[in-house]
């Protein structure tokens, strides 16, 4: 019996480089907090009043200041993540020209830019943190919130770019084995992690490939559990 091997499906040009870029920002961000780390105050204010003047102070670490990078790390780590998962495949014959690759290709490669973009927000929130801190009254300035709707914009572009080049996939033949609950497609030996729906009209997650269910549980995992740990950390922090 052959024994089949899993790897990962080569990745974009876009997506290689959008992952280079997004280290670089991050290693960027890193070294911008710790460069300004001994001009900030002792005392960093947290809490202002309505006029911008500081009404709560928390005493300066290292780990505090370096939190926009802590975001950044988080990104990059659970977003890479669902990328690399996205990518993986089970391969046996040649197939660098299947359509489940291309899908795949086209997915993570969204994933990353989408990364990338707010990667970069936070590297704008380290300065304008910085500079908070610094001058020692509220606001972020007017360019945070400008930049967080562009971010939104380009998380919409890349988002409907991403469906267009996916395209409608050719449906496959029905086998009825490998359907469950009419639309859950589940097939063990099947490579494919993309999978056309019964009608051919989108792509599916085939759930005979344990990754999966990874891919589902870590999306699910960020969109429960991130927001809750977001709330504690505000609620502790303030």
């Amino acid at each position: 019996m052959s024994r089949v091997r899993a790897s990962l499906v080569r990745p974009t040009l876009v997506t290689r480089t959008a992952a280079l870029l997004v280290g670089l920002v991050i290693a960027g961000s890193f070294a911008f907090l710790v460069s300004r780390y001994p001009d900030l105050p002792t005392l960093l204010p947290v809490r202002f009043r309505r006029n911008g003047m500081p009404m709560g102070w928390q005493y300066k670490t290292l780990g505090r200041v370096l939190l926009p990078v802590f975001i950044q790390l988080a990104l990059a780590l659970t977003l890479g993540a669902i990328g690399a998962l996205l990518l993986s495949r089970r391969h046996g014959e040649p197939d660098a020209l299947a359509p489940d690759v291309g899908a795949a290709k086209t997915a993570a490669e969204a994933v990353v830019l989408i990364t990338l973009i707010w990667v970069s927000f936070q590297a704008y929130a380290s300065v304008a943190l910085a500079s908070m801190w610094q001058e020692e009254r509220g606001g972020l300035g007017g360019w945070y919130y400008y930049l967080q709707l562009v971010g939104f914009v380009l998380t919409g572009i890349v988002a409907v770019r991403a469906h267009v080049r996916l395209g409608r996939p050719d449906p496959r033949p029905f086998v009825a084995d490998h359907w469950r609950f009419g639309q859950l497609y589940k097939n063990a030996e099947d490579p494919a992690l993309f999978v056309p729906t019964r009608d051919g009209s989108r792509w599916t997650l085939n759930f005979g490939r344990p990754v999966a269910a990874a891919l589902l549980a870590l999306v699910l995992g960020i969109g429960i559990v991130g927001p809750a740990v977001i709330l504690v950390l505000a609620l502790r922090w303030n």
